[in-house]
């Protein structure tokens, strides 16, 4: 079975304006994520620490990371604080 590489497959989609739209649009959500996700690494705590802090379920931490997990703003306020954090940035471009 010849190899498919993800890069090819990519690109490929990439050429249809339906998809790279829909790509697009999830771009800012998925890198705000990536953010708080590299924080909590940084900080050194796990999901269950930062969970803690914030007062709620591990599971629900692991659903609000994952790339399906919806939030709201100030949930973004309460896992920075979680994490110490004494400045939030968001910036639009």
């Amino acid at each position: 079975m010849p190899e498919v590489k993800f890069d090819d497959v990519f690109s490929e989609m990439m050429k249809n304006d339906e998809f790279r739209a829909e790509y697009e649009a999830l771009m800012p959500e998925y890198e705000l994520k990536s953010e708080l996700i590299k924080a909590r690494i940084k900080s050194g705590l796990t999901q269950s620490q930062l969970a803690q802090r914030m007062g709620i379920k591990q599971s629900n931490l692991a659903r609000l990371e994952s790339a399906s997990g919806d939030f709201k703003f100030q949930t973004i306020v309460k896992y920075a604080r979680a994490l110490g954090l004494k400045r939030l940035n968001i910036s639009l471009n």
